[in-house]
């Protein structure tokens, strides 16, 4: 995979990337070659992911479609859509992961022509940890990320500033701060990138999102530090049942719905035996657990319903959520979202949380949901 060169435009587009797929022939010969621009992959899922190891050379199944631009094809073929289904077995590792509808992908292949990319502050931080001016540092080992670096990517750092640095609500101070601070790294890391929203009327948009979700926030904290105590140690089959009727009361007794991803969370953290459940990480539960650690895990999924919330009401832009955060990635897979709706100013969708809540039913899940 490769891209075409900058021809220096200032356009906020950046160029098409064109991957080059060569069909297997008969007798274990070499098959055609095709050329396919316009780009998309399908998302992949939880299994996958939780069985890669990320922070090494990946074998990566892939599929997906793109415009055949040239290669070993017929005049008539040029413009057509074709389709593709191979393993990319990469020089690169992984640990930065692409959120997107549907499931997950690397970071760069996550990538279509025109994405927006929201970095959270771990992966801001792993860009100015490996690159300067768009060259890895030395001593870097290879990563997809790194090939953030070869084209004008848009990426809106708002996730940087809206989480804090704190373990609490920004205030407009600190916002502030954490904003320039994304802005500098990404400039120095990625100085092709096309910064979006980074400027004052980026943090009046922030600002907002600050304020709209503190009173949530709030309830959420004082729900999670409650349940700190059943939850931090795995949940023995026995207990499984008393710690799931706890989760929903203590989640009724702060106006918590059912759906809610703070409430799903706690609920896989009790259902998935051995305390493997990805959402124990997101949650982060531990000994001394207090609001401050409560913040920081539901600033995580204020990121997820943030993506859903672009997704509802941009659905034809594609967005990527960036992250390191390997639970947080695992979780989002898990809960395999769908059919996002933008409507009076709220947003809606459907879930099938199966690898999250693990011996409950798609059909056990929506009958608990409606009730």
């Amino acid at each position: 995979m490769t891209t075409f060169p900058s021809d220096g435009s200032p356009s906020p587009v950046p160029n098409k990337r064109v991957m080059i797929y060569r069909e297997s022939g008969s007798n274990g010969e070499e098959g055609r070659e095709v050329q396919l621009a316009d780009l998309t992959f399908e998302p992949l899922d939880y299994e996958v992911l939780a069985n890669a190891k990320l922070d090494q050379p990946m074998v990566i199944p892939l599929a997906g479609r793109g415009t055949i631009i040239g290669g070993d094809v017929g005049p008539t073929e040029i413009g057509q859509i074709g389709s593709f289904r191979a393993e990319l077995q990469s020089r690169f590792a992984s640990k930065s992961i692409g959120l997107v509808k549907g499931g997950w992908l690397p970071s760069a292949i996550a990538l279509e022509d025109n994405s927006i990319v929201l970095p959270d502050r771990c992966v801001v931080a792993e860009l100015d940890r490996r690159l300067r001016g768009g060259v890895a540092k030395n001593g870097t080992r290879g990563d997809f990320i790194d090939l953030f670096a070869d084209s004008p990517i848009c990426i809106n750092p708002a996730l940087f500033a809206l989480e804090g640095d704190a373990k609490e609500h920004p205030t407009a101070e600190s916002a502030q701060r954490s904003l320039d601070e994304a802005t500098r790294k990404l400039r120095s890391a990625l100085p092709k990138a096309i910064l979006i929203a980074a400027d004052a009327n980026g943090l009046k948009g922030i600002l907002g999102l600050i304020e709209d979700t503190r009173d949530g926030i709030g309830s959420k904290q004082d729900f999670l530090v409650r349940l700190n105590p059943a939850l931090q140690a795995p949940v023995g089959k026995r207990r499984v049942q008393a710690v799931c009727d706890e989760i929903v009361a203590t989640a009724n007794s702060f106006g918590l719905p059912a759906r809610s991803l703070v409430v799903l969370a706690a609920l896989s953290a009790a259902l998935v035996p051995n305390g493997k459940s990805p959402a124990k990480g997101v949650l982060k539960f531990k000994s001394g657990y207090g609001s401050r650690e409560a913040y920081n895990a539901l600033a995580d999924l204020r990121s997820l319903e943030l993506l859903m919330h672009i997704f509802a009401i941009w659905p034809d832009q594609p967005v990527m959520l960036c992250t390191a955060d390997k639970d947080l990635a695992l979780f989002w897979a898990g809960l395999r979202a769908s059919k996002f709706v933008h409507r009076a100013g709220s947003m809606t969708f459907e879930m099938d949380p199966a690898p999250l809540v693990p011996g409950i039913s798609r059909e056990q899940w929506l009958a608990w949901l409606k009730g």
